[in-house]
């Protein structure tokens, strides 16, 4: 059944129903390793080993999610509010509670060893995790849901963006507030006076364990303000109700809709190749987003030697000119397409990359690494949008595996983020220039890696299953087209008129086929084709409508003749003719493709 266009609230409150998730995830990435290595003092290996429970702990958690949400829900309750609304709730409520233990020192066992440490933290990173799945699977899998339109689905995920986007602005903003606020206290405190006299300068204004405090009330007040917006989501949201696969089905039939796309069973999605190519691209995102998010606080401190406003506000500048580029997305992707658009933000993040290793002097610090930031945020929001809009357009149809494959997608992008910090952890030098080294070539090569992606794609009409016939998918391209234009790979074609089909115009005037389909065509039985449906008569405008079996013989065989020259003229054609079913009617079209048969 096709889904009308969204209203305008209902996009906005889908768009904040992330929220929560961002604030969390923005102080992960970006302050996690800086918490536990200058706050509560752990070796940056001990701290890689954090940040790689929580994402083994959330990639394993990912699939379970995603196999458990596609799941029509038993229980009536559930089913009334949402089989991914259920999900989301569960995963908000974990999150609100495990959350501020991350940033908190150890109650209880702030004097033990390392490893009890380890182990006391570990308890609600993996609680914390769990939850943060379950909303971001649910809430990437409610898109396919909502709608199936392609220029609709890309307006979500922008939209969707733009909040993750004020979410981290918002998280760089309050800790700039908290960071200064606290600050001023303390240079008022003759203690604070005396500690700092026997302290390099280029130390005074450094991150250190006096900040516990500081981190912990930043945490609670991302909670709450993300508590907040998930309430607005969870009251504006009308999740549809679920209908199986096989109820469409009857309903398709009953209505006489096209035969829809064979429902993708779980194995069935590990036979198509384009479904591990995604998953790769969408790895490739992740890793350049998260690296610079990780390794921007560290290398403004540990590199820069700037102070600790600049914590919050390169990162701040960053997801500024991220916001922006979001803003612009869908008029980017309207003109060049979707892989030209990932190809475009993947340049914009090599050329912030290659200015960090390159820059240098007062000029840099003062102003240069906030125009690096802009770049690096512009490339990021590129590569995040377009890779989530691809991913959409691979699940196309197949709403009832939509988790699935974001939990699939999630599982290759956490575990890969988690291993390569840990390694990027576990071999830190000490240099000082050791985190320029790590934004430069490790966010570089997830660049180079999608472009590689992309070339490998340019031939696959993403969303096209293995061994498909194209000439529905063009047909369903074409539908959503004829609501406005969009930046998808395919060109936009005319919609087939059912009111098109007489001797007069029916021609081997079909240029809008690809070459592949002609030949099927041809070895089609085009009068057995046209036996199934009525139609006017091929002589007389005036016959009425009725089965071409009662017609007379001399009129059914002039007819018969007629569109047999037609078929071999058609299999005459030469490729670059490209032919295409413009006067035939949307009905005839599955048929014909089956050989005929009703």
């Amino acid at each position: 059944m096709e889904k009308k266009s969204l209203p305008w609230t209902t996009k906005l409150c889908y768009g904040v129903g992330h929220v929560f998730n961002d604030l969390c995830a923005s102080m992960w990435f970006t302050y996690l390793l800086i918490f536990y290595e200058k706050v509560l003092l752990f070796n940056p290996t001990m701290a890689g080993l954090v940040l790689l429970v929580g994402q083994i702990a959330d990639g394993l958690s990912t699939p379970i999610v995603g196999i458990f949400s596609d799941k029509e829900n038993k229980f009536p309750m559930c089913a009334r509010y949402g089989r991914r609304k259920v999900w989301h709730l569960l995963g908000t409520v974990l999150v609100f509670i495990s959350f501020p233990f991350i940033y908190n020192s150890c109650l209880g066992c702030e004097g033990a060893n390392d490893w009890a440490q380890f182990a006391y933290y570990c308890v609600f990173v993996c609680l914390f995790q769990f939850g943060w799945a379950c909303v971001q699977i649910s809430h990437l899998a409610l898109i396919p849901d909502l709608t199936s339109k392609k220029h609709q689905r890309t307006e979500l995920n922008s939209i969707r963006y733009a909040f993750t986007v004020l979410a981290n602005l918002s998280v760089f903003a309050i800790t700039f507030v908290v960071l200064n606020i606290s600050g001023d206290s303390d240079d008022n405190d003759d203690s604070t006076t005396t500690t700092t006299q026997s302290v390099p300068a280029s130390e005074q204004n450094n991150i250190g364990p006096e900040d516990d405090a500081k981190f912990r009330n930043i945490a609670l007040i991302c909670c709450g303000v993300g508590a907040v917006f998930s309430f607005i989501f969870h009251t504006g949201v009308q999740e549809p109700i679920y209908i199986s696969r096989k109820k469409q089905d009857m309903i398709d039939i009953e209505e006489k809709r096209p035969q829809r796309t064979k429902k993708m069973r779980k194995v069935d999605w590990f036979k198509e190749i384009s479904f591990y190519q995604i998953a790769v691209l969408y790895m490739a995102t992740r890793l350049y987003v998260n690296l610079y998010q990780v390794y921007i606080p560290l290398y403004v401190q540990e590199t820069l030697s700037l102070t600790e406003s600049y914590v919050a506000t390169v990162p701040f500048a960053m997801y500024l000119a991220g916001f922006v580029g979001s803003l612009i997305m869908k008029e980017i992707n309207k003109k060049i397409g979707r892989k030209a658009t990932f190809v475009l933000g993947c340049c914009v993040g090599i050329a912030g990359c290659l200015w960090v290793w390159l820059g240098e002097g007062n000029y840099y610090s003062q102003w240069g690494i906030f125009l690096v930031a802009a770049l690096l945020g512009i490339g990021g929001s590129t590569l995040l949008i377009t890779s989530l809009s691809i991913t959409a357009d691979l699940i196309g149809d197949n709403v009832e595996g939509g988790a699935f494959v974001y939990g699939f997608m999630s599982l290759v992008d956490k575990f890969s983020n988690g291993i390569i910090i840990m390694v990027i952890q576990n071999s830190d030098t000490g240099e000082q220039d050791y985190y320029r080294s790590v934004i430069t070539f490790a966010c570089g090569s997830a660049c180079s890696l999608g472009i590689l992606v992309i070339v490998t794609l340019l031939k696959t009409k993403v969303g096209q299953r293995r061994g498909e016939s194209p000439v529905l998918e063009i047909l369903e391209d074409s539908l959503d087209s004829r609501s406005t234009q969009e930046g998808i790979d395919n060109p936009v074609i005319s919609v087939i008129s059912e009111d098109n089909l007489s001797s007069n115009n029916f021609k081997p005037d079909i240029y809008q086929l690809r070459a592949t389909d002609t030949p099927s065509m041809c070895q089609c039985d085009i009068p057995a084709m046209c036996t199934h449906r009525q139609t006017k008569s091929p002589t007389s405008d005036n016959t009425p409508n009725g089965d071409l079996d009662q017609l007379p013989a001399d009129k059914l065989n002039a007819f018969t003749n007629h569109v047999e020259e037609q078929k071999q003229s058609v299999c005459q054609l030469r490729a670059e003719d490209t032919p295409s079913m413009c006067k035939l009617g949307l009905s005839d079209v599955p048929k014909m493709c089956n050989g005929g048969t009703g």
